[in-house]
């Protein structure tokens, strides 16, 4: 069994052609072909169901690419020890990210880091909760910036900020502005986001109550909850960071929320406790330092660079 062997199998699984795994393994169809036969046969198993229409992984095939995919994962982070350990950064980054938390960071975190660490190939993909900590765990992100789980489960956290949330209510609403200034939310009148992009906070937690909220659309964004509050009336809940990209006269119908516990989330970066690249997660720290505001930082992060335990020395 070879990385090389490991490497066709996870390409096929991906492609579902071999054609198409062939090329983007820089192999002839017929390598990759025998290649993945010679490896089922010393394994003494079947990992792909063949037929002229499909391809696909039998059942002990699938855990067999998902152990591939994490050795394999584990080969490039051979190769990007060495290079955070020279003076120019390289090598591959994955960083996954919540869909309400890319659009405020994701623009101008690519502009940063490309600019500072430009050698190094950067990936970033937005994906809900589970997924993002299930990529996590599988190896196939490095690194995720999201609002932690209860149950860390063999990660390490390292909070990054805190952020306030806040009504967005429209022109035409004076009895949902009343309601917000007095402290209340009145449900009927509440337009809300699609369950798994929740506020976390036990004591606001619109979304998971069904009875709750405005369920004629359930958007996916916050940028198309504020179309609808500004078209349609009442009111939504929006992160702090959504502020400045609202217009002057958008920003005249913000109010912050009188709840109690505080209406707010905790966003940290998320890593596998054996992850040792130390220069490339503060390199990540250091980019997003310069895109949030210093008041809604974690204060530790802004004197002290992160030490991961593992990478100090005894």
């Amino acid at each position: 069994m070879t990385l090389q062997q490991m490497e066709y199998i996870v390409a096929l699984d991906k492609y579902r052609h071999f054609v198409l795994a062939a090329e983007a393994c820089g192999v002839t169809q017929p390598t990759l072909s025998a290649m993945i036969q010679k490896l089922e046969e010393e394994l003494d198993v079947k990992i792909f169901n063949r037929d002229r229409k499909n391809i696909t992984p039998t059942r002990i095939g699938e855990k067999i690419i998902r152990q591939a995919q994490i050795v394999l994962n584990e080969t490039q982070c051979i190769k990007e020890v060495v290079a955070d350990e020279t003076d120019s950064m390289n090598g591959n980054l994955r960083i996954g990210i919540l869909p309400t938390i890319a659009p405020y960071l994701v623009p101008d975190f690519i502009h940063h880091f490309r600019k500072t660490y430009p050698h190094v190939s950067l990936f970033i993909d937005e994906k809900e909760n589970k997924s993002l900590l299930q990529e996590l765990h599988y190896g196939n992100l490095d690194i995720i910036l999201t609002t932690p789980p209860e149950d860390l489960n063999g990660l390490l956290e390292i909070p990054v900020y805190t952020e306030k949330f806040v009504a967005y209510f429209s022109e035409a609403c004076d009895q949902a502005k009343s309601c917000i200034a007095n402290g209340t939310l009145p449900p009927e009148q509440m337009w809300i986001l699609k369950e798994g992009h929740c506020v976390p906070n036990g004591g606001m937690n619109f979304c998971k109550n069904k009875d709750i909220g405005n369920h004629i659309y359930e958007a996916g964004s916050i940028e198309t909850l504020i179309k609808i509050v500004d078209r349609n009336g009442g009111y939504t809940i929006i992160p702090e960071l959504h502020i400045a990209s609202l217009t002057e006269k958008q920003k005249a119908h913000v109010l912050p929320l009188q709840a109690n516990p505080p209406a707010q989330r905790h966003v940290s970066i998320l890593i596998k406790e054996d992850f040792i690249r130390e220069r490339m997660v503060n390199a990540v720290i250091d980019t997003l330092k310069s895109i949030i505001p210093a008041s809604m930082l974690e204060k530790r992060l802004s004197s002290h660079s992160v030490k991961l335990r593992h990478t100090q020395k005894q």
